[in-house]
């Protein structure tokens, strides 16, 4: 039997970070791929990627487990700061409570609301004053928002409403940028003022290219959004925290209060509900994790904010566009079978014998497996793809010869 006192205090203490979906973790699918990237985005070294194959594996397990193949996470040198699960091109990593997508979409819908709120009210105050000839006091800002680090909002003491604190601005990612836009604020701040001197700082650029991204594809689908990355005075703008009392506390509505729940409670409550499950008392069931919640969200949020030209580009971050040379394909099929999305499918047999494919861009995450999978190097992806073929209800149809032996000719022969 387990020692559940110990179970439930390093549960407590150091809760798992991320879920792992081993289905979709490159490394778990494939033994020949070096995909790294949630190692390499690690800022304290604390991921390690095993290749060895995993027979019978869990589809969801705890990322910290031991196990053959994929990410292993070091519980003690890991901090929180979700960069491996915003690098990871698959999704494979699925963040959990409270710091979970649905989480996370709640927090950025509510401050959108705020600032839009904001915003309105300060439209209103302002022509009720020039209706009665007198100046406006203050001139009216744009819906205004943002996301702060835990570090940076200590410092700037800040607690409003319109402010989504993390624990690092590694977890913000394009598909939250795009929702706080669709949603309420035309000016986003994600100041990187504490990045310098955070052990941290390596994250800084991943926020930077999502920060990037966010911009190209807001201006492709013609959303109003301006960011801003590299002053926080765009949040000092924002509500500050209230006073300190008479003993130097801050107010009871800590940070994470801030973020809708608390760490430490919810390791708690994850603990209580092993410590349930190892005892064999029945544990309710809990709402499966689902991958791709973001991406899924990204384009919901996108459609309904309606691309304004059906034949834009959208940028490669969206979904490439997927060709094969026939004249070089050898009809193995392996871009298919190792896609960890199934963007890119075999879906049966044409006349002749020819193998047909389907591509769906929409399910497409730009990880390039199936482009390194190609051993002559036939198939290629590349930012050309249209908003209108993205948003198409129809996958596109890829027909491929039948297979065949072919020599080897590699892109660099």
């Amino acid at each position: 039997m387990p020692d559940l006192i110990a179970i439930a205090e390093r549960l407590a203490e150091r809760p798992p970070v991320a879920a792992l979906d081993g289905g979709r973790c490159l490394r778990v699918r494939d033994r020949e791929s070096s995909c790294a990237a949630c190692a390499e985005a690690c800022p304290v070294g604390a991921v390690a990627v095993r290749a060895a194959a995993v027979e019978e594996a869990a589809p969801y397990g705890s990322v910290d487990a031991v196990r053959d193949a994929g990410p292993r996470i070091d519980d003690e040198a890991c901090v929180r700061c979700g960069a491996c699960v915003a690098a990871c091109p698959t999704n494979a990593l699925l963040a959990l409570p409270p710091l979970d997508d649905g989480g996370m979409f709640a927090q950025v819908d509510a401050a959108g609301t705020a600032a839009r709120e904001r915003a309105d009210a300060g439209t209103a105050a302002a022509g009720t004053s020039n209706s009665t000839g007198e100046e406006a006091a203050t001139p009216v800002e744009p819906p205004t928002a943002g996301f702060a680090c835990e570090r940076l909002a200590q410092t700037l003491r800040l607690e409003g409403d319109r402010i989504v604190v993390l624990p690092c601005l590694a977890w913000v990612d394009v598909a939250l940028l795009v929702h706080l836009a669709c949603n309420g604020a035309e000016h986003i701040a994600v100041p990187l003022d504490a990045c310098p001197s955070c052990e941290l700082a390596d994250a800084a650029e991943l926020v930077r290219a999502a920060v990037e991204n966010a911009r190209r594809i807001c201006a492709v689908a013609g959303i109003d959004a301006a960011f801003e990355t590299t002053d926080g005075a765009g949040l000092r703008d924002l509500e500050a925290a209230p006073e300190a009392d008479a003993t130097g506390e801050l107010s009871r509505r800590s940070l994470f209060t801030q973020a809708g729940a608390s760490l430490l409670d919810t390791a708690r409550e994850e603990a209580a509900r092993q410590l349930e499950s190892l005892a064999g008392a029945p544990v309710s069931d809990d709402a499966p994790i689902e991958p791709d919640t973001r991406r899924w969200q990204l384009l919901d949020d996108l459609h309904a904010a309606g691309l304004t030209d059906d034949a834009a580009v959208v940028p490669r971050a969206l979904a490439p566009r997927v060709s094969i040379d026939v004249e070089r394909c050898s009809g193995c099929a392996q871009c298919a079978l190792f896609c960890p999305t199934e963007a890119l499918r075999r879906i049966g047999r044409a006349p002749g014998g020819r193998t047909l494919l389907e591509f769906d861009p929409a399910r497409c995450r730009n990880c390039g497996v199936c482009e390194a999978t190609c051993r002559y190097a036939a198939l290629t992806c590349e930012e050309t793809l249209t908003a209108a073929e993205l948003f198409a209800l129809d996958p596109q149809e890829i027909l491929i010869p039948k297979r065949r032996v072919l020599p080897e000719r590699r892109s660099n022969a």
